[in-house]
């Protein structure tokens, strides 16, 4: 390659020459040849960068003559940052003919933000008079190899929570399209009772008349809760028959949690009807048994009209002996509420030649 000068001579027979020249001239059109350029390069990005450090085997060349150059824009180790870098490598030769081949390095952010902070899960009780509450955490953070571009959560703190299970999640994406969720749970427990209202006073009413007991009726109680009612019972209902004597009658009311709360009143029926004795012999007189001076005298007892339980006594049964003259004989009814009936009659016997 170069310039290389041509010369001719002629001479003749007398010795007489004749000289021209000329010059040949190469020159290196070639250029030089590179050898290895990567295809292409895509990486994720180191951990905890937003970027990454991009290593490959470098190119080679060659050329139909020598002293051909390399250069770079990039050289492997470089860090390259998120996103599409051309790398370009160009070979000179020494006459100046080069060549340039490019490739691309990408790099990808494949890693998701971090949420640090994020709260236990929280039990707490239902306000008063409430069926839910307010309930305050303190809130997570985020952070990114490269940025965060929305951090929230499904509901924030200072939300009202009602009764029940709650599940509160944080979201957090970056500019990659990478999400993180993290969530912790919310409980909230009702332990309020509920509030039983109009319950009536006690009360006291007269058994019925040749009756044992009384039908009894009253308002009934209403319940009322800070969530929702399952149900209000009682044991009785307005317009049972009650007996003589003290009857507790307890309503229970109980609210979709399983809360509850009784109370009660007493129902009194009194008997204030006295036993009446029925069938009260008549005074007999009866003649001395013989040989006797006195007489077993019968008769027929009594019977007693009670609207509950009584008991009778007689001061004389029925086939007693009595003796001379006469006798009282006295019948006493009385029911277990203090009420009493008492009738007599008299026995007289008689003989006149009984000498007493």
């Amino acid at each position: 390659m170069g310039t290389t000068l041509v010369t001719y001579t002629a001479t003749d027979s007398c010795g007489n020459t004749a000289t021209t020249s000329f010059n040949v001239v190469i020159t290196d059109t070639e250029d030089p040849v590179l050898v290895g350029v990567p295809s292409g390069i895509s990486q994720g990005s180191d951990l905890d960068s937003c970027g990454a450090i991009v290593t490959w085997t470098l190119p080679t060349s060659s050329d139909n003559c020598s002293g051909d150059t390399l250069v770079g824009s990039h050289a492997p180790g470089d860090y390259f940052a998120l996103g599409q870098t051309t790398v370009t490598y160009t070979a000179t030769d020494s006459v100046g003919n080069d060549t340039t081949s490019s490739f691309l390095v990408i790099i990808s952010d494949d890693q998701k933000p971090a949420i640090d902070g994020l709260p236990s899960d929280i039990s707490v009780l239902a306000g008063a008079d409430s069926c839910g509450t307010v309930v305050n955490w303190t809130a997570p953070t985020s952070s990114d190899n490269c940025s965060v571009t929305s951090f929230a959560p499904s509901s924030p703190s200072g939300s009202v929570f009602a009764v029940g299970s709650h599940t509160v999640s944080y979201t957090a994406s970056d500019a990659a399209g990478n999400d993180s969720i993290a969530s912790f749970d919310i409980t909230v427990a009702d332990a309020e009772n509920p509030v039983i209202s109009d319950m009536p006073e006690d009360i006291t009413i007269t058994a019925e008349v040749d009756s044992c007991s009384a039908i009894v009726t009253w308002q009934a109680a209403t319940a009322d809760d800070n969530c929702d009612m399952q149900s209000l019972l009682s044991d009785y209902n307005s317009g049972d028959r009650f007996p003589v004597g003290s009857t507790l009658v307890t309503y229970t009311a109980l609210d979709i949690h399983g809360n509850d709360t009784t109370a009660t009143f007493t129902i009194t029926v009194t008997d204030d009807q006295s036993p009446a004795l029925i069938g009260m012999p008549s005074d007999i007189t009866q003649t001395m048994d013989q040989d006797s001076c006195g007489a077993v005298v019968t008769w027929t007892p009594p019977t007693v009209n009670e609207n509950c339980s009584q008991t009778l006594t007689a001061s004389h049964n029925p086939g007693d002996y009595f003796g001379a003259g006469p006798t009282t004989v006295t019948y006493i009814s009385s029911d277990p509420s203090g009420g009493a009936d008492t009738a007599s009659f008299t026995i007289t016997t008689t003989d006149v030649i009984c000498i007493f």
